[in-house]
């Protein structure tokens, strides 16, 4: 299977995007036990803009993660996708 140019082999296992449960020490654990890609919390596009910390903790990435998700939710879909660009780099 590939995402683009990643290619996550025949059978990926993903770790599901969990509120309050898959931060980055858990990402890390998951991926030593074997998945092959993981997704951040959920991460509100609003938040993202105010630069609130809880939602900028949840964007801590670590290279031995990679490849990783985030998964972003808001309700103004134009403003959304102006907003991934503030994650774009990570």
């Amino acid at each position: 299977m590939k995402i683009g140019s990643i290619d996550l082999g025949e059978r990926p296992v993903f770790l599901a995007p969990m509120e309050d449960v898959t931060d980055i020490s858990f990402r890390l654990m998951c991926k030593r036990f074997g998945a092959d890609m993981v997704y951040t919390e959920f991460v509100s596009s609003d938040a993202l803009i105010r630069n609130v910390n809880k939602t900028q903790q949840k964007l801590n990435v670590s290279d031995d993660e990679r490849p990783v998700a985030i998964q972003i939710y808001g309700k103004d879909v134009d403003l959304d996708s102006d907003r991934t660009l503030i994650i774009g780099d990570i």
